[in-house]
């Protein structure tokens, strides 16, 4: 097995748990998984089928079993912006470069991902703001908290991740 391989790994079993174990809002390893599956394994569809594989898992344990409604929930609504801004930053991630180019991906991503998913929350039957401009506007702006333990999960997750990958691939050197 391939050091990307085992760091694959590694990244879909850290994005299940830190779904669905109790944690900070927006604070998992998805966004990682979708950025660095696509940029290291160069595989983007690939990439977007895990990412998807694992948020599907993850929510039909959420959505039934940790939050359970009485009746089964395959998709909760506005779960396919979530999705959409998951496949944003698996876009990133394939054309991301190392360095400041990748860290320039990476918070792109991490843009992209906050507006989508927030795009989802104002258009959902749930939204607290108008369907005007200032309403959407005011979507985003209540969501400004929830964006850095977002960018903040994915960036450490991605960051341990790339670290892993190094030290697996030194280590079968060695």
């Amino acid at each position: 097995m391939t050091a990307q391989n085992k760091v694959l790994i590694g990244l879909v079993i850290a994005a299940f748990i830190s779904r669905v174990a109790p944690h900070y809002p927006n604070f998992t390893a998805m966004g990682a998984l979708a950025f660095m599956g696509a940029n290291q394994n160069k595989g983007l569809f690939k990439s977007i089928a895990l990412t998807f594989g694992v948020l599907m898992v993850s929510d039909l344990f959420i959505n039934n079993i940790v939050y359970p409604s009485g009746s089964f929930v395959m998709m909760y609504k506005g779960s396919l912006f979530t999705y959409a801004g998951f496949t944003i930053y698996a876009v990133a991630g394939r054309y991301a470069k190392t360095g400041a180019k990748g860290i320039t991906a990476l918070i792109a991503g991490s843009i992209g991902f906050f507006l989508m998913s927030n795009l989802g929350v104002f258009l959902s039957e749930f939204s607290l703001f108008p369907r005007t401009i200032s309403g959407l506007a005011a979507t985003y702006a209540a969501a400004i908290p929830f964006y850095a333990p977002e960018l903040i999960s994915t960036a450490l997750f991605s960051a341990i991740a790339y670290a892993a990958e190094i030290k697996l691939v030194d280590t079968a050197k060695a």
